[in-house]
């Protein structure tokens, strides 16, 4: 067990956060960029750190920096003692989006991101237009390990469960809808679920699943519906529709950008199903100012989608 040399509070904050940063980002560069800091001052800081702690706290691999054991120990006692310090100061008050040169990360799937991204980027730009934003797949790490070490500011996703360490709020419920070709011969009809089901379809599967919720549902109506095409993205979709009679299943909101300046129909859905879009973040952010005014952007961006 690492013993520290010090009480971590009577520490230089910015040297904490600096630290924060580079445990989030694994490089200096990036590093800088999150705390608004030049890379000269973010490497001289990286140096304080460690005079200060006597430990290389951060060693270069292939994939960037690494922690070392101290750093991994340190962390969640930085974390801490930024928060108390934080609040001590009344620092919390004080973020100013007009003059935020930070980066702002979320995890999205992509069908949140097809449906949040224009509304999304258009208020941050207008409202943070030193800042960054990160918009990331979803895939390999679990989202709360992610929230935890830093890596994603938000998550969001369909979630199903969270551990107790991360908040979650329903962003939108987006029910699913059929695109198909203009023309095609089911759209001069009302569509039945017998209907639905004996058609071709294509699957948005983008870790490559080849099946999905609604096969199941089928399954209780004693229906089965054909997967003609597995595609990752949606894409793909529009082209695929346009030349073939194929159809497919998707959000409502992810059905308007796929149907904007094409030749597509859509229609509802023959059963009631839809996405829920919901948002996580890691409780310690819960209160910081600048995660709040993110999370608002991102509430914001839902409700004008509806």
């Amino acid at each position: 067990m690492f013993i520290l040399p010090m009480d971590i509070r009577a520490v230089d904050l910015n040297l904490l956060k600096a630290f924060n940063a580079l445990m989030h980002e694994r490089a200096v560069t990036r590093a800088a960029g999150r705390i608004g800091l030049s890379q000269p001052a973010m490497s001289h800081a990286l140096s304080r750190l460690r005079d200060l702690f006597a430990d290389d706290l951060f060693v270069r691999t292939q994939s960037g920096m690494e922690p070392t054991t101290h750093a991994h120990e340190i962390a969640p006692l930085v974390s801490s003692a930024i928060e108390s310090i934080e609040a001590a100061l009344n620092l919390r008050a004080a973020f100013d989006p007009a003059t935020s040169c930070g980066i702002f990360t979320a995890g999205m799937a992509e069908y949140a991101e097809v449906a949040l991204v224009g509304r999304l980027a258009g208020a941050f730009a207008q409202q943070a237009p030193g800042a960054i934003l990160r918009l990331l797949p979803l895939s390999g790490v679990s989202v709360a390990e992610r929230l935890e070490r830093g890596a994603l500011d938000v998550v969001v996703a369909h979630l199903r469960t969270v551990p107790a360490t991360v908040e979650s709020q329903t962003l939108l419920r987006d029910p699913f809808v059929v695109v198909m070709r203009q023309h095609h011969p089911l759209a001069a009809q009302a569509l039945t679920i017998e209907a639905y089901a004996a058609q071709r379809h294509i699957l948005v599967s983008p870790r490559g699943d080849t099946s999905g919720a609604i096969d199941r549902i089928l399954v209780d109506f004693g229906l089965r519906r054909r997967i003609a095409l597995l595609v990752a993205t949606y894409l793909a979709v529009p082209a695929a529709l346009a030349a073939s009679d194929l159809i497919a299943t998707v959000p409502r909101r992810a059905a308007a950008q796929i149907a904007a300046g094409t030749g597509i129909e859509i229609l509802p859905l023959p059963i009631d199903f839809a996405a829920t879009v919901s948002m996580a973040w890691h409780r310690r952010a819960a209160g910081d100012p600048a995660q709040t005014w993110f999370r608002s952007l991102l509430i914001a961006a839902a409700t004008d989608a509806v």
